[in-house]
């Protein structure tokens, strides 16, 4: 009888032919599941060269010259791509790792009083690039949003730097602006992949306000009309959303805590430069407050 009922939950338990992950999962929609992985599978082998970890040999590199050439550049673009990504993968599950392990203060059961210095000594590194390794995590966090297509380009640690503040202080919809216009801007230049500095230029040109060209007039012309104040209402209204996005952020607790870990020197120099540059922006939005208050006065006089 025991034999009998071991065979019967065996046999419930058993998944169905075209069942490929779980029994608790209806069969028809595991079977869509798997035909989509075998082929993705399918295409991944068929595209790539270099799958199942392959390594080339002169072998590989047959036809005429022409296409011989264009073998070897299409196999350097796309190993170096790949290496990209790679390098993208261990950056984010190192930090991954690393966040974990400094929420739960891990480091203390180490032995260490100092998030940094414990993980610097694990990662065989200087404790400084333990910071810059997590911001570079959040940075390729926030560019992911971008999209495959657009971020596959920022390769470069500078360029992310660069994309993720686009991202944060003027929105994904500039961002993505900014990387098409990038990459057109590359092209033309002979370039698969837009420099930090080109893409920091496109965006500054996007969010300064534009100034129409006067008008060619004679001498006996009307005088020119006074300047629109649009732009200097633009720069206080981008001067709050600076200051909001930018400065808010950096000095949040866990921000604060994270950057005295990495460098406390560093920490406590921006912390007094702050200060001094708040209280000289204390001092103009007061005077700025009283010349409101002054324009009240006479309007409503």
């Amino acid at each position: 009888m025991s034999n009998k009922l071991i065979a019967a939950g065996s046999s419930r338990l058993k998944k169905a032919a075209d069942s490929a992950v779980d029994p608790a999962v209806p069969a028809e929609l595991q079977k869509k599941a798997a035909a989509q992985a075998e082929t993705t599978d399918r295409s991944a082998t068929e595209l790539s060269v270099f799958a199942h970890g392959r390594v080339l040999s002169a072998d590989d590199i047959t036809g005429t010259p022409e296409e011989q050439l264009a073998f070897i550049t299409d196999r350097l673009h796309e190993i170096d791509l790949v290496g990209k990504r790679a390098e993208d993968f261990t950056v984010l599950n190192k930090a991954v790792l690393l966040e974990v392990a400094r929420e739960r203060e891990l480091h203390a059961v180490a032995g260490h009083s100092n998030f940094s210095v414990w993980a610097a000594d694990v990662l065989d590194v200087e404790p400084k690039y333990v910071f810059e390794l997590l911001q570079d995590a959040e940075r390729i966090r926030a560019i992911s949003e971008l999209g495959p297509d657009l971020a596959q380009h920022l390769t470069r640690a500078s360029a992310r730097k660069v994309m993720a503040e686009v991202i944060s202080s003027q929105g994904l919809e500039t961002a993505q602006v900014v990387m098409s216009e990038g990459l057109a801007k590359a092209a033309e230049q002979g370039k698969r992949r837009p420099t930090a500095s080109v893409l920091a230029s496109i965006a500054k040109e996007l969010t300064t306000p534009s100034i129409p060209a006067q008008e060619s007039r004679s001498e006996i012309s009307d005088p020119p009309a006074a300047p629109s104040a649009r732009a200097e209402i633009t720069a206080l209204e981008r001067a709050a959303a600076s200051l909001k996005e930018r400065v808010y952020p950096p000095l949040a607790p866990a921000a604060v805590q994270a950057a005295l870990d990495a460098d406390p020197d560093a920490v406590q120099e921006h912390l007094e430069t702050l200060e001094k540059e708040l209280g000289r922006v204390a001092k103009r939005l007061a005077a700025a407050q009283r010349a409101f208050a002054a324009a009240q006065e006479q309007t409503s006089a």
